[in-house]
């Protein structure tokens, strides 16, 4: 596969892991509560780590480094938003900041780990 070729595989997959956590949030952090008891203490959580994770992962890859800083304000924005449209949502949800901190969590994780990769994979001019 030549390196143009790779490079449209590996932003298309980066792209349905981001699509996939776009998703994931919709169905799990916003549909009405009707879901079965949690399967593991705190898994609520999980999923806003996850989903977080997701959305953050894949832009802290392929961003320019100059806009990265607009697409961490964005998804903690998001996050935040997610908060207030549960509030004020009728749909057997509510409010937590436990679920804005994993939100958070996940960001900053997805953050570190993708500019150790970006690192590793980035050509820098000598």
């Amino acid at each position: 596969m030549t390196p143009g070729r790779l490079q449209i595989v590996i932003y298309a997959v980066l792209g349905l892991v981001s699509g996939a956590g776009m998703a994931l949030a919709a169905f799990l952090l916003i549909a009405p509560d009707v879901s079965p008891p949690p399967l593991f203490p705190f898994q609520d959580k999980v999923f806003h780590f996850l989903c977080f994770g997701c959305l953050t992962g894949p832009a802290v890859l392929v961003v320019p480094r100059k806009y990265l800083w607009f697409w961490l304000a964005h998804m903690i924005a998001l996050g935040a938003g997610i908060e207030v449209a549960q509030a004020a949502g009728h749909n057997g949800r509510d409010a937590e900041i436990g679920d804005f901190l994993a939100d958070l969590a996940g960001i900053l994780a997805a953050w570190g780990i993708g500019r150790l990769i970006r690192a590793r994979v980035e050509v820098h001019p000598s």
